[in-house]
């Protein structure tokens, strides 16, 4: 099975952060954070901005990492 954001975590991982780390230096609550990236809920604009900064990702990767193109059947 699939994990939304497998690369998203891969991330976190180069980082040498955790999730809840990450939550935490974006300014976003971990319940919040466990919700984006189950894909219960879509990331906004402004957590993609502050995790974007916390894991110094460029604008110009944001799709990659935050827009999964995984079927939803999958």
């Amino acid at each position: 099975m699939h994990k939304p954001f497998y690369r998203l975590r891969v991330r976190f991982a180069e980082c040498e952060l955790g999730q809840n780390e990450v939550a935490r230096l974006a300014g976003i609550a971990p319940s919040t954070m466990t919700a984006r990236m189950m894909g219960r809920q879509p990331f906004t604009a402004w957590e993609i901005q502050r995790i974007a900064a916390v894991l110094d990702i460029s604008p110009a990767d944001y799709g990659s990492f935050f827009f999964d193109r995984v079927s939803e059947a999958s």
